[in-house]
């Protein structure tokens, strides 16, 4: 009662406990009814759970050079996995929670080489290898997306950085697309898009996207500063405008061709270094405020087949791009734990990760739903994940989570309300941590 009776004490208190739960990682707020506690769920205040998570305090690791070559020569198609690489796989439609639209992905039942197809139509097809390298393909009437991740930053810190990539490049639809995404570590979205397109919550809070457009084969570039959108002045006469690769090449399923972008904090150059061939090589200015980055491979499609202008037309059909020999140099190495499931749902509310997570971890997925919460300790106590900061809060669209994860932990439970579309679903779920075992 003295405390009540002294406001100052009051005031105190009260700070005092708001900043032992910011210390704390947002500690459990619940306990479940084995507790003999009251399971209503008591949330934190919105200011608290929608801010994000600050970039954490690194200690420095040396940088290094990062190749993928995607080796490996199955006798049909392969699921690609790898420790090393996060892949997410986003469909807006919900009647494809759980199977995808069938299309046809390049390559035989056997990996023959293009025109060759399989029928694909389960989310673990959508990315596979044959042949030494690795596909994308997707097909959604609404919209859908993948993008793989690998488990290396880019390190722009001490100057000048490349990231270069082999990609295919015939196109089978102008509402197929890839881009590249750049995006400080603790502001990652695992489902960024800009804010005009019609599904998920818009961009991180400060990116570089590197975009093929879909008026044709050529690629622009987009900076975030604060949620505001920057696009290059595409007036100046050194920026190459509409000018498709078709220019200087032949558009090919099969021949995979260098794509480079080099970026620095006040620099930025994107094109196809074995034509000489640039789309801009830009200063970036005013110059970005960090300095190194995740690295986001997307591919994109968006009613591929609505443009077509007769029934079975080629130019419109969901497209497979191919991808080979991804480099990232300099680059710093993080962790990537993944999760023995795709997806939690109320039938199947756990998922179990391959190793224990290490100290500053963090849990990343996208869900649907309503006050998603989750549990470290086999649903003995419960806290509510993590909104990333994300641009917008859309009930019907998915949205990126980012919540610290305990050191040690090797399972995670789930448990969500439903939200007015329906019941609630999480995917794509991993464990990152900037430290290395």
């Amino acid at each position: 009662m003295k405390i009540l009776r002294n406001p100052i004490a009051l005031i105190s208190t009260i700070s005092l406990f708001l900043g032992s739960l910011l210390l704390q990682g947002f500690p459990p707020v619940h306990a479940n009814a084995a507790g003999n506690q009251d399971d209503t769920p008591v949330y934190l205040p919105l200011d608290l759970r929608y801010q994000g998570s600050k970039e954490p305090e690194v200690t420095p690791v040396p940088s290094v050079d990062f190749l993928e070559t995607f080796d490996g020569a199955p006798s049909s198609p392969e699921t690609f996995k790898s420790p090393r690489w996060d892949i997410s796989v986003h469909t807006r439609n919900l009647e494809t929670l759980y199977s995808l639209e069938p299309m046809d992905a390049a390559h035989g039942p056997g990996c023959e080489p293009p025109p060759a197809t399989h029928r694909i139509s389960r989310y673990e097809e959508t990315v596979y290898n044959c042949r030494d390298h690795v596909m994308t393909a997707i097909n959604d009437r609404s919209y859908g997306v993948i993008y793989l991740t690998p488990n290396h930053l880019v390190d722009f810190s001490k100057g000048e950085a490349v990231i270069r990539f082999d990609m295919s490049t015939q196109r089978a639809s102008l509402r197929d697309w890839v881009d590249l995404w750049i995006t400080p570590y603790g502001q990652n979205l695992q489902l960024p898009a800009q804010e005009w397109m019609p599904d998920l919550q818009g961009p991180p809070k400060d990116a570089v996207l590197v975009e093929m457009q879909f008026g044709g084969n050529y690629f622009l570039s987009t900076f975030f500063r604060n949620f505001k959108e920057e696009r290059l002045d595409y007036g100046r006469p050194d920026i190459q405008v509409n000018i498709p690769y078709d220019t200087v090449l032949t558009p090919s399923p099969t021949e995979r061709t260098t794509f480079e972008l080099h970026i620095s904090r006040d620099r930025i150059r994107f094109g196809l270094p074995d034509y000489d061939f640039y789309w801009f090589d830009v200063a970036i200015d005013p110059p970005l405020t960090w300095d190194q980055g995740v690295v986001r491979i997307g591919h994109h499609s968006y009613t591929p087949d609505k443009d077509c202008k007769k029934p079975g037309d080629r130019s419109c059909q969901p497209n497979t791009w191919h991808w080979d020999n991804v480099e990232i140099s300099p680059a710093v190495p993080f962790t990537i734990l993944h999760a023995d499931r795709r997806y939690v749902d109320t039938e199947n509310p756990s998922v179990v990760f391959e190793k224990p997570a290490p100290d500053g971890a963090y849990l990343r997925f996208s869900a649907i739903g309503s006050n998603l919460e989750v549990s470290f300790d086999q649903g003995q106590t419960w806290r509510l994940a993590i909104k990333q900061t994300q641009k917008k809060d859309v009930e019907d669209h998915f949205s990126s989570y980012w919540t610290p994860v305990p050191s040690g932990v090797t399972s995670v439970h789930f448990r969500g309300q439903r939200w007015s579309g329906g019941d609630w679903h999480a995917r794509n779920i991993t464990i990152w941590s900037i430290r290395l075992p």
